[in-house]
C-alpha cells in the first residue's frame, strides 16, 4: 500500500511540474515590435554595407512573429542571402554562396534591370496599392525580375483568405491577383 502512494505521489508531483512547465513554454509568446518598419530601400541600403553587389529581391518575411527583409544579393560567382530586421535594422543573418545559376549573365540585360530600379516605386507606396486592392494586409512581399520588368509580389492576409497579388514596380499597376481558396 505504500508503495501505491509513493507511485501516485510521483506521478502527481510529475504531473504537476510537467504541467508548470507547459503553461509555462506556452506563455512564452514571440515579442512583435508594433513600431514603424524600415522601407525594403533602407533593407537594401543596410544589405549593402554586408555585401557588395547587385540587389535580386527584396522579400518581407515574418517567421515565428519576427519580420524581416531577405535581401538577395548578387556579386560575380557570389551570391549572399542576408536578413534585415524589419524594425531595427540590425543585421540578423550573412550567408554567402557561390552562384551556380547562370540566367543573370546578360551584361544588357543587366544594365536595362539596373536602369529601371532607379525608377521603381517605393515599397511603401507600393504596399499601400497592394493593400487598398484587395482590402487586405501585407504579410510577405518580393521584389524581383520577371520577363525584363521589375515587380512587387505581394502575400496578404484577407477577410476571404490569402491573396497572392503582383504589382508592377515601376507603374503601380496591378498585373495579377490570386485568391486561395
Amino acid at each position: 500500500m505504500m508503495k501505491n502512494k509513493l507511485l501516485i505521489s510521483g506521478i502527481a508531483a510529475a504531473l504537476l511540474v510537467g504541467g508548470t512547465v507547459a503553461v509555462s513554454a506556452a506563455k512564452k509568446e514571440p515579442v512583435v515590435n508594433e513600431g514603424k518598419m524600415i522601407t525594403a530601400q533602407e533593407a537594401e541600403k543596410i544589405a549593402l554595407t554586408k555585401a557588395e553587389g547587385r540587389v535580386e529581391s527584396v522579400e518581407l518575411e515574418n517567421r515565428f512573429g519576427q519580420r524581416y527583409f531577405d535581401v538577395d544579393i548578387e556579386n560575380g560567382n557570389m551570391d549572399y542571402d542576408i536578413h534585415v530586421d524589419a524594425y531595427s535594422g540590425d543585421v540578423l543573418k550573412v550567408k554567402e554562396q557561390m552562384d551556380m545559376d547562370d540566367d543573370w549573365d546578360d551584361d544588357n540585360f543587366d544594365e536595362k534591370i539596373n536602369t529601371s530600379n532607379k525608377n521603381l516605386l517605393s515599397s511603401e507606396k507600393a504596399i499601400e496599392i497592394a493593400e487598398k486592392t484587395v482590402n487586405g494586409k501585407v504579410t510577405e512581399m518580393d521584389k524581383d525580375e520577371d520577363d525584363g520588368r521589375m515587380i512587387y509580389e505581394f502575400e496578404l492576409k484577407t477577410n476571404k483568405g490569402k491573396v497572392d497579388l503582383e504589382l508592377d514596380a515601376i507603374t503601380g499597376d496591378v498585373l495579377n491577383v490570386e485568391y486561395d481558396d
